[in-house]
């Protein structure tokens, strides 16, 4: 298994099971405890789920003690989430806290999420990053296995979309390693505790310091199993503190540590969130496809509906982008229990987050091709997900108030300005320039609107954001075509033009040859 070769492994331990003759669960216990556990953990690397689930049942049966039962469960509880069996997922993780003596909150109200978080802030208060590194080891047992529970139930909160719940868990995690000392696990809790604060509470200094010590937490405690845990939480607060290009490769490094030691579910998180950030990021969409392609490929070799229902968006969208034919969709895909759901079924309309990705994707893609119906029909179904149109209707119940999302985007510029200076110039500052020029553009200011496009585009080009570049000189475009100057706006069409081609999107680069002709009529 130190080579990453499971599949040779899962021969051995089951040549080494085959040899244990009847009554091994009493005349051999050691043995064939670590067998079944091994020979599990194979199983799962390997998707032979059948051969996992006999696996994890045998130990459960016969295990002497929880502690012995322990690795059985958590492989339970992989298998549950992969089959986008959440619910099941989280009463499973919450019997096994309750058996170790601790609880998480039904419903969680933001009175106890503010007294938990002040209640951290105080556990904190006054240490330094020197003497939260000398911290002694945790020892108790429980409170291991629970801090493992913890991190388990904190990634199905977030698939199931129950954001409320979700800031207790890095709270919970970082209080009880300052109570019973660190684990390798502390770190995560240490990389969560500084996304809530960056990413959440706006703290980004903060948090980039607490996901600093996760890291050397890290490198003092090191654990194959949680190495590539840690490396992947630590690098979405890293994300807004680094340049995009170059810290979105953390996630391929968290990658490789994770396949090597069989945590998969935190492989493929980093393989689709390495996947949307490289879109993101401007990446030559040739070389975006391809990754995405690959990684689609181990997802349904391995049987994981969430991810591969996560990451069909964005190559629907890269590939029209390219102009080419729509990702490759297979009839129906049949998850570990043997449930066949249909493409468009099952996952996406269980899975919250499933679903927002999906409606996202789409408002994007309604923005870049300028398909008004499409972007209000998705941002209108993106909000209803998240519980906020329903006092937000008109009066015919079909269409979003415009108030709303006037409101939504002066909140989405006022933050992203605000990251420019607490977080990252070379991330946000083209970003903030082009929603202050489209502000500026409808409230008839065109003085300032034309600088802060030029400001815009400038910004794009030297943080290296070629499809950001090639977004600010389209919309200059339309603004000098709006305001009756149109051979201006052709010189912008065809800078919008030749970075989208840069980029490759070749179909939303031919999109704009038609405002070519309008500087011929002028």
């Amino acid at each position: 298994m130190s080579m990453s070769d499971f599949f040779s492994a899962h021969r051995y331990f089951n040549h080494g099971i085959s040899y244990l003759r009847s009554g091994h669960w009493n005349k051999q216990y050691d043995v064939s405890l670590e067998l079944f556990n091994l020979a599990a953990a194979c199983a799962l690397m390997n998707a032979e789920h059948e051969r996992l689930k006999m696996l994890t049942g045998e130990v459960i049966r016969h295990a002497k003690c929880f502690e012995d039962k322990f690795r059985a469960i958590c492989i339970s509880i992989n298998l549950l989430f992969w089959s986008s069996k959440l619910p099941d997922a989280i009463q499973l993780v919450n019997s096994n806290l309750s058996s170790l003596g601790e609880e998480l909150p039904v419903a969680v109200a933001q009175s106890a999420i503010h007294y938990q978080l002040d209640h951290t802030k105080t556990l904190l208060a006054g240490l330094s990053d020197e003497t939260l590194l000398s911290f002694p080891a945790m020892s108790i047992s429980s409170k291991i296995m629970a801090m493992e529970l913890f991190s388990k139930q904190l990634t199905n909160y977030m698939f199931i979309g129950d954001r409320n719940a979700m800031p207790i868990i890095p709270l919970k995690m970082v209080q009880t390693s300052l109570t019973y000392g660190m684990s390798p696990l502390s770190g995560v809790g240490f990389a969560l505790f500084g996304n809530y604060l960056a990413l959440v509470k706006g703290e980004v200094e903060e948090g980039y310091r607490y996901v600093k010590i996760a890291l050397s937490l890290m490198k003092r405690m090191p654990s194959i199993a949680h190495d590539s845990e840690i490396m992947y939480y630590s690098a979405h607060t890293r994300l807004r503190v680094e340049p995009i290009q170059s810290a979105n490769e953390h996630y391929i490094v968290a990658h490789k540590g994770a396949m090597a030691s069989g945590a998969v579910r935190f492989a493929f998180a980093c393989a689709f969130v390495y996947d949307n950030n490289s879109f993101w990021a401007g990446k030559k969409l040739g070389l975006v496809v391809n990754s995405i392609k690959e990684t689609m490929k181990q997802m349904i070799f391995y049987k994981n509906l969430v991810m591969l229902a996560l990451l069909r968006p964005i190559c629907r969208l890269s590939l029209r982008l390219k102009g080419q034919s729509d990702v490759h969709q297979r009839d129906d895909l049949t998850n570990i229990f043997g449930e066949t759901y249909k493409e468009g079924e099952g996952i996406s309309s269980k899975l919250p987050l499933v679903m927002l990705t999906e409606c996202f994707a789409k408002f994007s893609e309604g923005l870049i091709f300028r398909e008004v119906d499409k972007a209000r029909d998705s941002i209108q179904q993106y909000l209803s997900i998240q519980g906020l149109t329903t006092a937000n209707m008109n009066n015919s119940g079909r269409e979003l108030d415009d108030r709303l999302l006037i409101t939504r985007g002066n909140w989405c510029k006022d933050w992203i300005e605000k990251l420019v200076v607490s977080a990252s110039t070379w991330n946000f500052q083209n970003k903030a320039y082009l929603l202050q020029a489209e502000e500026q553009f409808c409230e008839r200011n065109f003085d300032a609107a034309e600088r802060l496009y030029d400001a815009a585009i400038l910004s794009a080009k030297t943080h290296k954001f070629v499809n950001e570049q090639a977004l600010s000189n389209e919309l200059a475009g339309h603004f000098y075509l709006d305001t009756g100057r149109k051979i201006k706006s052709v010189n912008y069409f065809m800078r919008a033009f030749e970075n989208y081609t840069e980029w490759g999107a070749v179909a939303k680069a031919a999109s704009l040859t038609k405002y070519f002709e309008i500087g011929d009529a002028a």
